[in-house]
């Protein structure tokens, strides 16, 4: 299945195309053919980072200072003109865009916004714990980053940060170097969608 998936915010818009399929029963036959040659192919039947980008919508001006038409007509030509051709071809595909809490209402104007630019498509809203519950290793836990953090947006950040340089190390990425901040955004974007394959109990 692949994934389209967005962290929302005006500022640090993120988004992540992959490619996932954690069924063991389908990467089975791939692995009784191991050999060096073709394990990048068998990397590629598990996840595969395809593209994804952090976008700030408007570089000289404060969040709080963005007209609200404005910042809804931003987001929906980019989804237009630079997502939905990405997409066109694929017929597998779900949306995820992460959950905005009533309180943070313009990160909410942008999931709405989405929602309603994606209709056409299976739209998931994603906890935001979900991501934080995603490890590779034993030092990518997030429990550890809470303990180094006094903040738990930047401990969320980081977490999030660490084990997706650790997948994009292991797997298949496509996605163009970016910055360590921007490349936050973009990781959270993606661990929700591991973080719901892997620990969601409303998967259908």
């Amino acid at each position: 299945m692949y994934y389209l998936s967005f962290d929302c915010a005006t500022k640090s818009f993120a988004y992540s195309l992959s490619y996932v399929n954690l069924n063991i029963c389908y990467i089975l036959p791939y692995l009784n053919i191991l050999n060096i040659n073709n394990l990048n192919e068998i990397k590629s039947k598990i996840i595969k980072l395809i593209d994804g980008e952090m976008v700030d919508f408007f570089p000289k001006i404060p969040d709080n200072k963005i007209d609200t038409v404005e910042r809804i007509q931003k987001i929906s030509n980019y989804v237009k003109d630079i997502i939905l051709p990405k997409i066109k071809d694929i017929k597998d595909i779900e949306i995820f865009i992460e959950f905005q809490m009533g309180s943070n209402h313009k990160a909410r104007m942008i999931s709405s916004a989405l929602i309603a630019l994606f209709s056409s498509y299976k739209v998931r809203l994603i906890s935001p714990s979900l991501k934080n519950k995603v490890f590779v290793s034993e030092e990518g836990k997030h429990k550890y980053f809470i303990k180094k953090y006094k903040s738990l947006y930047t401990a969320n950040k980081e977490h999030a940060k660490y084990n997706f340089s650790l997948i994009e190390k292991i797997f298949l990425s496509n996605i163009k170097s970016t910055n360590k901040e921007d490349r936050g955004h973009i990781a959270d974007s993606f661990m929700q969608v591991l973080g719901f394959l892997l620990y969601s109990n409303n998967k259908k």
